[in-house]
Order: structure tokens, then C-alpha cells, then sequence
């Protein structure tokens, strides 16, 4: 498509609350969780909540799969996902220690793989602080590549990339642990 609007970054309201995701991204992510069966869904970095209602919406549909959100600040939170969601967003500072041994907990206790996507206050970093946490099959997606970050900040992921066409037009990178 040519229309401006589906490359569009901050101005789209999926489930009405605003996300900084173009149409795109949420195609993509929404392809990855189905094509590698993803059970469990973290979010770093929730903002706003758009992708958190999208990821919890999914869940609610699929029960066997599930959402946590993690964000420095709830200040952001749109009050319609801290109503239906908030139990499973939490006020973390996402690299601490701490936080990653308790993504890592989520980790253990899910059945199936994971997709853990790093959209908070530097990507880099998360990419980095999260990717040793990956286990066979699991999923790390980044997102603003090449607006807040390039490739050089990300080149040493230890991960397969995960390459196909329907990424290229989104601001996402994405990696999967064999």
C-alpha cells in the first residue's frame, strides 16, 4: 500500500487506546505470536497501553496464553487498560536485576514459548538485558530500528534473526532462539 497512513507511528488507536505502533508493526507482531505458538506475551516499556490491549485482548481469546506489561512509570496508562488489564502491568524499572529475574520467573512457569517485546526507554539495552533469557523457540522483537537506534546498537545479538518480507516495512526487529 502507498498511503502514508499505514507507515504512520503514534496516531493509531486500535483497541482506542493510542499506541506509538503503526499498522504494520501490530500485523507483524500479531503474525509472530501465531506463527511460533506464543503462550506468553511480555511487554517492555507500556506507555500509553495500546499494544497492551491488543497483546491482553489476544489472551482473552486464546486461554492458554498470557500477558505482563512492565513500565517505569504508570503515569501514561490509559484508565479503560488499567481497568481491564492493570493486574498484569506492572510498575518496574526494567533493567534492573530484579525485574529480569522476574520476567524470568514468567519464563519458567510458561508452558510454551515466549515473545518478549523491548519498547521502553532504550531498546538497545532491553534487547541486550533480555535476549540471555530466551529459551528454544522463544521470540525477542524490538521496536523503533532505525528511528531511536541502527543496526550497529543491536549487531552482536547472539540470536537468529528473523528475516521475512512482512518485516521490512515496520520499525521492528526480531530474533528467535532455536
Amino acid at each position: 500500500m502507498s498511503s502514508p497512513y499505514w507507515r504512520q507511528t503514534g496516531a493509531i488507536w486500535p483497541m482506542g487506546v493510542p499506541t506509538s505502533l503503526t499498522w504494520y508493526d501490530i500485523g507483524a507482531l500479531l503474525t509472530l505470536l501465531h506463527l511460533f505458538d506464543v503462550r506468553l506475551i511480555v511487554e517492555i516499556g507500556v506507555e500509553h497501553g495500546g499494544a497492551s490491549a491488543v497483546f491482553a485482548a489476544r489472551c482473552r481469546y486464546l486461554p492458554e496464553c498470557s500477558y505482563y506489561g512492565i513500565d517505569i512509570t504508570l503515569d501514561q496508562l490509559d484508565p479503560s487498560v488499567a481497568a481491564l488489564d492493570g493486574e498484569r502491568i506492572y510498575r518496574r524499572n526494567a533493567w534492573l536485576s530484579q525485574t529480569v529475574d522476574e520476567v524470568a520467573q514468567w519464563m519458567r512457569e510458561s508452558a510454551g514459548a515466549c515473545l518478549i517485546f523491548c519498547d521502553g526507554g532504550d531498546k538497545p539495552r532491553e534487547l541486550h538485558l533480555y535476549a540471555p533469557l530466551l529459551r528454544s523457540g522463544d521470540v525477542l522483537v524490538g521496536h523503533d530500528r532505525g528511528n531511536e537506534y541502527q543496526e550497529d546498537a543491536i549487531a552482536d545479538i547472539a540470536l537468529d534473526r528473523i528475516s521475512a518480507d512482512w518485516l521490512d516495512d515496520t520499525l521492528l526487529c526480531a530474533w528467535r532462539k532455536a
